[in-house]
């Protein structure tokens, strides 16, 4: 298998900047790209913006769909207006990406509606007379225009880059702690060679890179993620237009498949009123692959 879109781009552009393809390897395997962006006021928006959708108000929806009663939107993104990366994303730059969660942030779902679907602003949901007894409402958030802030902006799965980059609270030891290191180390090269040090916080609002608080499904699978990227940079020494091949096997061979993020948002950003904490969107990565939004997990962290 030769080089895919996930990493033919990133390796020519770090390698004419001399980056070793050691370090390449282990940027590859252990950073997510990612998205940054602000929010401004509609009547702020300057031509030179480069707006990628919307939070709040009303969403699009297709016309055979209504806006349930309870499901608070949040955003939708113009996925064709998101900028590309060096990193593939693996998200579609068609349709619109819409993201809702609930009026107590307790559960929330994705949905991707293709280009060419013919859609109409959807009215606000009007609760019933039973909603009104038990004290329910239809939470409408501010209408904001969502802008792009950087280009160059990575996260690392599950906070493998140390605490001076916003990662691990814990003490590292051993051979742990030499893997991360080398990819501290890695990070450093890239910086020093391209000239260019790429964001990477976890705790800003964004489009895919990762969670602000390591999920669960991480909690199993550092460790022997961590030890197989260290394996491939040896395997690869000699072929590294094989990373795509080694980097998929070696996610099937994981002891469970950790999720990846989509999206989070800050909800005192949102004026959400009386919550606080982050809101964000997991999908596993066949189903990225699948584009299948629909199997999207929401959590809350408060």
């Amino acid at each position: 298998m030769g080089q895919t879109s996930r990493s033919s781009a990133f390796r020519a552009f770090a390698r004419r900047h001399g980056v070793s393809d050691d370090a390449i390897t282990r940027l590859l395997w252990s950073m997510e790209p990612a998205v940054y962006f602000d929010w401004k006021a509609p009547g702020s928006v300057r031509p030179d913006d480069r707006v990628i959708g919307y939070i709040g108000g009303a969403p699009e929806l297709p016309l055979d769909m209504e806006w349930d009663m309870g499901d608070v939107f949040v955003a939708s993104f113009d996925l064709a207006a998101v900028p590309r990366t060096l990193f593939d994303d693996r998200l579609p730059r068609e349709g619109h990406l819409l993201l809702f969660t609930w009026s107590d942030a307790g559960g929330g779902k994705a949905l991707h509606i293709p280009p060419g679907t013919e859609t109409a602003v959807a009215p606000v949901p009007v609760p019933s007379a039973l909603d009104l007894r038990l004290g329910s409402s239809h939470m409408v958030l501010e209408r904001r225009t969502m802008v792009a802030s950087r280009d160059d902006a990575w996260d690392a799965h599950a906070w493998l880059i140390g605490e001076e980059y916003g990662g691990i609270w814990d003490e590292m030891e051993d051979e742990e702690a030499e893997w991360h290191a080398r990819l501290e180390a890695a990070v450093e090269e890239y910086a020093a060679k391209v000239g260019v040090r790429p964001a990477m916080n976890n705790s800003t609002d964004k489009l895919r890179g990762v969670q602000r608080n390591v999920h669960d499904s991480w909690d199993y699978v550092t460790e022997a993620f961590q030890r197989l990227r260290e394996e491939a940079v040896l395997a690869l020494r000699d072929g590294p237009e094989r990373f795509d091949e080694v980097y998929d096997r070696a996610w099937r061979e994981l002891p469970e498949q950790p999720l990846l993020h989509l999206a989070t948002f800050n909800m005192e950003s949102l004026q959400y009123g009386w919550m606080d904490g982050d809101i964000s969107w997991l999908i596993s990565r066949d189903n990225l692959h699948a584009r299948r939004f629909d199997k999207v997990e929401h959590h809350w962290l408060g």
